[in-house]
């Protein structure tokens, strides 16, 4: 599988600030029907992820709606530059096996990779063969 972790991810991403409760995390993920967010600070950096998992874990668990992503959120978390291969970005999945893989350029997040979006670009290939000649 030839290229590199920016022609597999989805941008621009949302993201959410560590102080962001856990009432605007629900309905952020439920109106843009994502199953995850990455959280940072105010110069984009990656401080960690928030998944659907995580937030429903946390309301299981009886944590207020006011509660904030940083005291739930999955830290650290596993990123990829931009231009890393996508043989070394579809080994990060199954090794971790994560669902959310955030891309950076220079520490700074630039986009989002899931498995979805792996399968697209496989599609993709699949569709339009390479033609040597």
């Amino acid at each position: 599988m030839k290229g590199h972790a920016r022609n597999l991810m989805t941008a621009p991403v949302k993201s959410i600030s560590p102080e962001t409760p856990l009432s605007e995390i629900a309905l952020l993920l439920a109106e843009e029907r994502i199953g995850g967010v990455p959280v940072t600070d105010a110069e984009e950096r990656v401080l960690g992820m928030l998944s659907e998992a995580d937030l429903m874990n946390a309301l299981l668990a009886g944590r207020p709606l006011s509660t904030r992503a940083d005291e739930v959120m999955t830290s650290p978390v596993h990123t990829v530059d931009e231009f890393d291969l996508t043989d070394e970005v579809v080994a990060l999945f199954r090794k971790y096996r994560i669902h959310h893989l955030p891309v950076v350029r220079r520490e700074k997040l630039l986009g989002m990779i899931t498995p979805l979006d792996v399968i697209r670009f496989l599609a993709r290939d699949i569709a339009e063969p390479s033609h040597v000649g």
